[in-house]
């Protein structure tokens, strides 16, 4: 069922983009780093956060085939970046507790 988020989208396309070693998500995210210093490993918690809470339907699509669920469940568990939309989403997409997420008090 959660294909289905993803039917209308150019997957292909997406996934050359992965597999090119480009870096695979939208630049404006990333606004306050240099986007060829960002590693998709080292900064993961960092990408997951930002692509979460400000990026494209596309970038939640490249997140997903990048990263685990549970290095992506991981990363929501320890943000404290959040608000409180992304934790409804992602509780209902990752099948975890909202009380397992910190909102931002930036958010409050």
């Amino acid at each position: 069922m959660k294909n289905l988020y993803f039917n209308f989208l150019l997957t292909e396309q997406l996934n050359k983009k992965i597999a090119g070693g480009q870096f695979p998500f939208s630049q404006y995210l990333f606004w306050d780093a240099a986007i060829e210093k960002i590693d998709l490993q080292k900064n993961k918690r960092y990408i997951i956060e930002r692509v979460l809470t400000r990026g494209l339907l596309e970038d939640f699509y490249m997140l997903t085939q990048i990263y685990s669920n549970k290095e992506i469940i991981d990363a929501l568990k320890k943000s404290k970046e959040l608000d409180s939309k992304t934790i409804h989403f992602c509780s209902y997409y990752f099948n975890i507790q909202k009380s397992d997420m910190h909102v931002s008090s930036f958010y409050c």
